[in-house]
């Protein structure tokens, strides 16, 4: 269904033309507001009985949420974290005589291009910790992404569908919503930190993520992390009753969604590189990139970091495992920002900032707490990247270096200096 409500045009039930202006528009010249009056009608000719038909109620509902959030003069709460689409798991996932029966083979692979290798110096540069995401215009971040993951050998090691992988790397981008921190360029940020830390943990350990699924998994998850992030924080959806919050049980929500919407799309059969392997291949990969994304909530940081120190202080490290590092190679990827040069992490910072602000006007206007770092009048930015670097960047990263000590040269010293700087009132 995706966001276009403006589709919605053309035909009714029986015939019935959509009429226009009686409510939002979507600047069509259609009413959405009429059509979803007609689809309620069709829905209220069915029986009960049909399985369709509760589910088709739920999407009526949703619609008019949909255009309520959208409404002119809708307010800041509104406006914020809509759901724009019905979620992705309810559409593309069939039930097994239905999937089955979707076409899969070659003919849906005709007249897909994929982009051509990255150019010697990108390639390079995008191996460097130092490099400036920044400096990438929008249209060419997919690209970039695929290249960054076919430089691995690993993506050629596996029967994976190329094809496929850029269909769905097209696929994920589209569905970021342009946040000002957590959007495609922040999950193309992740997943060149995370490639560059799996090189590092490779020439550490070559055994560690010797099995070519793990690399496939955790840089697929990196893509995917934040995918449809709704632009706040997990607190205000569970504050507010979100959809989200009620389907998830207020467990890990935004995690969750983003981790389920991109396994849905993978269910789309142009959209599947991982078809042409085995199942029980497709099903570890599968687990793997759930294992990566739920990693990402903040909330299971304390709690992962006790596990992962207990394990470095056992024979420095020699009983960290394959699934130990894949999660603490994307919470680190996740949270990198303050490792990078200032030029590069500033803008990061006026980014997250943004959100975190839009997200506590919201809460003020409903007469909610104002969720930490996200009240304008009080918060002091510098004070903020204070904190995040010392409560969970540098703990996070400084056990990162005990079991990889080349950090302690390439990336410890970058952390150090910007703690400096913004200890000192730097901004």
């Amino acid at each position: 269904m995706g966001s276009g409500l403006s589709t919605m045009k053309g035909s009714g039930t029986k015939g019935n033309a959509i009429a226009p202006a009686r409510g939002a528009t979507y600047g069509a010249d259609y009413d959405v507001s009429e059509a979803i009056d007609i689809l309620e009608a069709a829905v209220g000719r069915l029986s009960p009985s049909e399985p369709s038909s509760r589910n088709l109620q739920s999407v009526c509902a949703l619609l008019r949420s949909m255009v309520q959030n959208e409404r002119k003069g809708a307010s800041m709460p509104d406006r914020l974290a809509p759901m724009v689409s019905v979620p992705e798991a309810l559409i593309h996932c069939r039930p097994p005589t239905l999937a089955q029966a979707m076409p899969g083979g070659s003919e849906l692979d005709v007249g897909v291009d994929v982009p051509p290798p990255l150019d010697a110096k990108l390639s390079m540069q995008i191996e460097e910790w130092s490099f400036n995401l920044h400096a990438v215009p929008d249209a060419e971040l997919p690209a970039l992404a695929y290249g960054a993951m076919i430089k691995h050998p690993e993506f050629s090691e596996m029967d994976l569908n190329k094809k496929r992988l850029w269909r769905f790397i097209k696929e994920i981008s589209s569905r970021y919503r342009a946040n000002p921190f957590h959007s495609f360029r922040h999950a193309v940020d992740v997943t060149l930190a995370s490639s560059f830390l799996v090189r590092m943990v490779q020439r550490r350990n070559p055994e560690i993520l010797k099995d070519p699924q793990y690399v496939v998994a955790l840089l697929v998850a990196a893509l995917v992390h934040d995918t449809d992030h709704l632009g706040v924080m997990n607190g205000f959806l569970q504050a507010t009753r979100h959809p989200l919050a009620v389907m998830y049980n207020n467990q890990s929500i935004l995690e969750n969604h983003h981790c389920a919407t991109a396994l849905s799309l993978l269910e789309r059969p142009e959209l599947n590189f991982l078809a042409a392997l085995p199942v029980e291949n497709q099903v570890t990969i599968k687990r793997f990139i759930t294992l990566c994304v739920l990693s990402t909530d903040v909330t299971t940081h304390m709690k992962f970091m006790k596990q992962f120190s207990a394990l470095l202080a056992d024979s420095s490290g020699a009983s960290i495992t394959y699934d130990v590092v894949m999660q603490v190679v994307i919470k680190a990827a996740d949270i990198s920002n303050p490792t990078r040069n200032l030029e590069v992490y500033k803008p990061w910072i006026e980014g997250v900032m943004k959100e975190f602000f839009a997200q506590g006007d919201a809460e003020r206007e409903l007469g909610l707490p104002i969720s930490m770092n996200c009240d304008r009048n009080v918060v002091d930015v510098s004070n903020c990247q204070v904190g995040f670097i010392k409560f969970l960047v540098k703990p996070l990263f400084s056990g990162l270096a005990e079991f990889i000590p080349e950090l302690n040269d390439s990336i410890m010293p970058t952390l150090e200096a910007n703690l400096a700087h913004f200890a000192a009132g730097g901004t």
